[in-house]
Parts: C-alpha cells; structure tokens; sequence
C-alpha cells in the first residue's frame, strides 16, 4: 500500500466527529470529514451539555458561543405522583460552571462546525463509506457520492457514525448489548400557565415517566416513555404534567417523534488503523443525558493521541489508552441508564412506593447528593489504572483524575495543545528551587499560598504533568525533573 494521502478519514459530522476533526486540524494534521446528510438536521433530540463538555468548550476558546445559546440549567427535581421526591443541586460539583446548558443539538453541532472551519476544516457531505481495506501501513477506505466511487488512502479511520456505523460493521467489531423494547417519545413545546422555574429539569418518574428539559424562550424539550404506540404524546405528557401544576398545557407543540433506545458498547474500539468513537462506540438511554456528552468526551480523549502518533510524537501503543480509558466510562454509562430505564418502567404500586421511599431517603443525604452531581455532570470520569498517568497517589489529586476548574482558576494554566507541566511549591518549598524548576522545565506556576497548596496536598515542591484533556497525567512530590522525563518518553514509546 502507498503512503495514505490524508492521515485520517473521520466517518460522520454530529458533535463526536466535528470536534475530533476540530481537535485534529488545530494540532495541523490532515483530516477528511465525510456525512452521508446533504445537510445538517434541521432538529436533534439530545439537548443537555454538562458542565465537563462545557470546561471542554472553554479549553478550545469556544465555551462563549454555547453559553450565550443555552440556557443554564442549576439543578435537576424528582417527582413521583405529584409529590417532590428530592432536588440534585448542580451547585455541588466544585466546579466554577455549577449548570449544564440547555439546547438542541443541532445548535450544538452548528456552534461546532463554526470552530472547524476556523481551524480550516470543512464537512464533506453527501459522501457515504461504502467500504474499507485496512493495510499494515494506513486504509483504503471506498467513498461514494452521487452515484460516483472512489477510494482514498489514509493512515486511519474512525468512526463517528452512530448506532448503526458502517465503520464498525466494516471493522467487524461486535457491539454486544440489548434493544431496549419500549420506545421513547419526545416533542418540544411551551407550556401555557407555566409559574415554576425554568432554570431546573423536573422528572416526573409517574406512568408514563415525563422528563421536561429547558430550552431558549422559555421553551422546554419534553421525553416521555408512552404507554403505547398509539397514545398521545402531547396528551399523556400533559396529564403527568399537571399533577405538579394543575391548569397548565402544553402550545406551540414542535416535533413530536417516537424514538428506539439500546443499551450497548462495542466490544473493542480500536481494530489495527480502526477506531469508534460516540454512538458508534456506545449506545444508551436519554434518561441520564450521557449520550453526546460521552462521544464529546471521546473526542477530546482521542484528538490528542491520535495527533501525536500522526505526528510521529507517540508510539501507537498511545492509542491503546483511548479504548482502556473511555470503554469503561462508556460501560458504566450504559449501566446506569439501564438501571435508570427499571426505575422509570415500574408499575407496581408496591415497587414504586419502595422506590420512591429509597429515592426520598437518599436525596436528603448530602453526600449522596453530591455524588450525583459530580456523576450527572460528567466530572468524576477518572483513569487512575491507565498507561497514560503514573506517579504519587493523594487524596486530594491522584494522577488520572481531571484537573479541577477550581481553586484559583489553576486550569487556566492549561491552555497548551500539548501537555503542560506545572510546578506548585507548598509552604516548605524553597521559593528558588520552584523558580529554578519552571525555567528547566519551560514549565508554568509558582509559589502557592497555604490555602491553595492544602487544596491540591501540595506541601514541598510538586511537579503536575497535565495532558491535553486537563487530566493529570503525572504527579511528582519530589521534584525530580528526571520523573517527568521518563513520562513522557514513556509517552513516545
């Protein structure tokens, strides 16, 4: 096979695929974007950014563009019969973004291609993948469009394409996991007599399970789990709805569709020069909101690595760390929402009642609380077992956990493409020392005070080599710059 023209051939344009293509051509390597659509969907269901896609955002320079477009969500109620059951304060997480955002995916993607096409990046649309030969030096990969093949060589493929990818199937790559039977509805409406907040998603766990998520305008995206194939979508949602508020219904109603679930993960993401990435990866329910947020995720984790073995900066094994990192986060996903799709499937008296009385009892606990945020917020993923974090564990900051956005703005070090090294002097740190490091180092930080250094565990002097995802890739409390050099040799290898 001839030397691949183009590095890499990502496989479908909805939020995964646009900021890997971001990701790739801001660090210039070569990237072709295919989409079987001849245009963006003019409406997608998936709605929630959690606060992680948001300190993503921010790190690309784009997080204004989705702040000014959604609507900032603080907090989520339970509801069951009518009766709240308890409130998940987004507040909690520690992170300086204490929402998610509210808005439709389609202005998610829009916002998204804008930041790809500054970087020079374009959509190839109208383009489907109608084939793949993988070589021991790139693929072929067989292209069609109107009515026209052609093939392209590239060092690698990966697939952004969804629950039914065609990368995948080509890569023979299993994707074991269940059909979920019952289907999910969703429309977007306005509800006429609304006098609650509009800043909270409220889930009513009744029967049906009604799920109101804020939009712009005072508009709401409201899922349900029918009773039938036939009912009402408007109907059912406004009987359940009215329990909580009595008098108010449902105008102006947009877009009502029944929609197919699954709860599935691929069984590898990774085949030789084949990759999955998103819903090609991982398929799970609405009820929790991961889905395009964990595909975001993906991205953000597989941009890095794949530019620096594009770039002949890491050794290929770095791309093992995408799959050992991000199948088991998807793996938990899919988990959780599974349980989640019990919950809201109850019809038993008894079984709700138990349910409700458990749900009741744990939201009164503030540490069970907060763990549902950090959990609903996406900022408790963590690698500690990975080959891409080493060095000393603390309690307060163990390698393989994700660099928080507080104290003191320490994350705003971090803006580099690359990895950052920062040096944190504690109380006992020599203040020359500390200089000395971050001039050998090219590294960035400082003498903290006491407050901050007590915050990270920082006592004498620390050394934080913190990867391009913000997630600490080495912590070193002895200061020994020859530590940091094996890490990243480590890296290359």
């Amino acid at each position: 096979m001839s030397d691949p023209g183009t590095p890499v051939l990502v496989v479908g344009a909805g939020p995964t695929g646009l900021l890997l293509a971001a990701e790739l051509a801001r660090r210039d390597v070569g990237c072709l974007l295919i989409d079987a659509l001849d245009a963006p969907r003019g409406w997608d269901r998936a709605t929630v950014v959690h606060e992680r896609s948001l300190q993503i955002f921010e790190a690309l320079g784009i997080a204004d563009g989705f702040l000014d477009a959604g609507v900032r969500t603080r907090a989520s109620r339970i509801f069951s019969d009518g009766e709240l059951l308890g409130e998940v304060d987004l507040g909690l997480t520690g992170s300086r973004y204490g929402f998610q955002l509210g808005m439709s995916e389609e202005v998610t993607e829009s916002l998204l291609t804008e930041h790809l096409v500054a970087h020079g990046g374009a959509v190839n649309r109208s383009t489907v993948l109608v084939g793949l030969a993988p070589g021991e030096d790139g693929v072929t990969a067989t292209l069609e469009r109107d009515g026209e093949r052609r093939d392209v060589v590239v060092g690698w493929v990966v697939g952004c394409d969804g629950m039914h990818s065609a990368v995948r199937e080509a890569a023979g790559i299993a994707f074991p996991g269940a059909d979920i039977d019952a289907r999910w509805g969703v429309f977007d409406a306005t509800v006429d007599g609304w006098s609650d907040d509009h800043d909270v998603v409220f889930a009513h766990l009744d029967r049906p399970p009604v799920i109101l998520t804020p939009l712009p305008d005072r508009r709401w995206r409201v899922y349900l789990r029918p009773t039938s194939e036939t009912s009402d979508l408007v109907a059912e949602a406004g009987e359940v709805l009215r329990r909580h508020l009595p008098g108010v219904g449902f105008t102006a109603v947009e877009n009502p569709t029944r929609f197919r679930c699954h709860s599935r993960v691929a069984a590898r993401y990774r085949s030789g020069r084949i990759l999955l990435a998103g819903d090609a990866a991982h398929a799970c329910t609405p009820a929790e909101g991961h889905g395009m947020n964990t595909g975001l995720q993906d991205a953000f984790n597989l941009g890095w690595k794949l530019a620096m073995v594009c770039r002949g900066e890491a050794g290929e094994g770095l791309l093992d760390t995408y799959e050992s990192e991000r199948r088991p986060v998807a793996e938990l996903v899919v988990s959780s929402g599974a349980e989640a799709e019990i919950a809201h499937a109850m019809t038993d008296a008894g079984e709700r009642a138990a349910r409700d009385a458990d749900l009741r009892r744990m939201l009164a606990d503030p540490d069970v609380v907060h763990h549902e945020a950090a959990a609903a917020s996406e900022l408790d993923r963590s690698y500690p077992r990975s080959r891409a974090v080493a060095g000393d564990d603390n309690a307060l900051l163990d390698p393989g956990v994700l660099l928080p956005d507080t104290p003191q703005r320490l994350h705003e070090l971090t803006h580099r493409p690359g990895h950052t090294l920062l040096v944190l002097g504690g109380p006992q740190a020599d203040p020359a020392r500390v200089d000395a490091l971050v001039t050998e180092l090219d590294a960035v930080g400082g003498t903290m005070d006491a407050t901050l250094a007590a915050q990270l565990g920082v006592v004498d002097v620390t050394i934080l080599a913190v990867r391009p995802d913000r997630y600490v890739g080495l912590r070193d409390d002895r200061g020994d710059p020859r530590v940091v050099a094996r890490y990243l040799d480590g890296l290359v290898a």
